[in-house]
């Protein structure tokens, strides 16, 4: 009789510190507790985008199980791979990531808005010391969500083959995981948070022009499709009730990041402020507007 085939996770990694690289190697050696292959791309000094590099990289996987990873995150929980097939292998599980929203609105903010929506799990690490970000709509394991940050992002790879990443649309390295996970929500799978493993991550992100732009080509592309919010987000009127909110999230970035000139984000505020007067997030912007040097 011919041994069964055992789960193998392809862990896939667009690298451009190989030291990073090879650190994550050797925490995932110490902590995964199943079959697994390393795929780890230097992209230092290459043209192509982190789309264009996990596509390729997950057409070669031998794995039925693939985890996109950043080369400056550590797993912290032992035998989480066996924790991660376990509910992959579930027919209408998606991706799962560590930090995602149940919501996701057609406003320029990433996949991150206000905190009612916002699902995390994971250690932020820094310089200045470390953060614990856990939000959760419940004790469960597991919180179904939308869209995902594409620190980790866990998926089986008939899903990933159904969907891939746009690297036609996003060329660069933000909005992928948005849109990825999106996707792949919109196509009728579920999306979790796991709160089961944790994980580090080390980095804290960066807002710039170019991440702008990536939004700007992410609502394009959802145009008339948005919003989408998870099936536990049952009461249709509160998720409209935060969508002012969720705007406003948006506009701050824009102020705090000093993305766009300052005559077409006093445009922006003014829209704002005409289309929800006399809410305390219009004042907020206006009295932010006013601060800035």
């Amino acid at each position: 009789m011919q041994e069964s085939k055992k789960p193998l996770i392809s862990i896939i990694v667009c690298s451009i510190r190989p030291q990073e690289a090879e650190a994550l190697s050797r925490n995932v050696a110490q902590t995964i507790g199943v079959e697994y292959e390393m795929i780890i791309h230097d992209n230092r000094g290459s043209d192509k985008g982190i789309c264009q590099v996990y596509n390729e990289c997950a057409e070669r996987a031998q794995g039925e199980y693939l985890c996109f990873a950043h080369e400056d995150i550590s797993f912290l929980t032992k035998d989480w791979g066996r924790e991660i097939i376990s509910k992959l292998s579930e027919q209408e599980c998606g991706v799962i990531g560590f930090a995602g929203s149940t919501v996701k609105y057609a406003y320029r903010y990433g996949w991150q808005g206000v905190r009612r929506f916002t699902r995390k799990n994971y250690l932020a690490g820094a310089s200045i010391g470390k953060q614990s970000l856990r939000t959760s709509g419940s004790n469960a394991p597991y919180c179904e969500v939308i869209c995902l940050d594409g620190m980790c992002l866990f998926v089986r790879k008939d899903v990933w083959a159904k969907f891939g990443f746009d690297h036609q649309t996003f060329e660069g390295f933000h909005s992928y995981d948005t849109d990825f996970t999106t996707s792949v929500a919109y196509g009728g799978y579920h999306n979790y948070v796991c709160h089961s493993v944790l994980v580090e991550h080390r980095s804290t992100g960066s807002f710039s022009k170019s991440w702008y732009e990536s939004v700007l080509l992410y609502n394009a592309k959802w145009a008339g499709r948005l919003p989408l919010y998870a099936k536990t987000e049952t009461n249709q009127k509160q998720v409209e009730q935060y969508a002012a909110a969720t705007e406003a999230f948006g506009l701050k970035l824009l102020l705090k990041f000093g993305i766009l000139p300052k005559d077409e984000l006093w445009r922006e505020i003014k829209g704002f402020w005409l289309r929800n007067k006399f809410s305390l997030s219009a004042y907020i912007l206006i009295i932010r507007y006013l601060s800035l040097k």
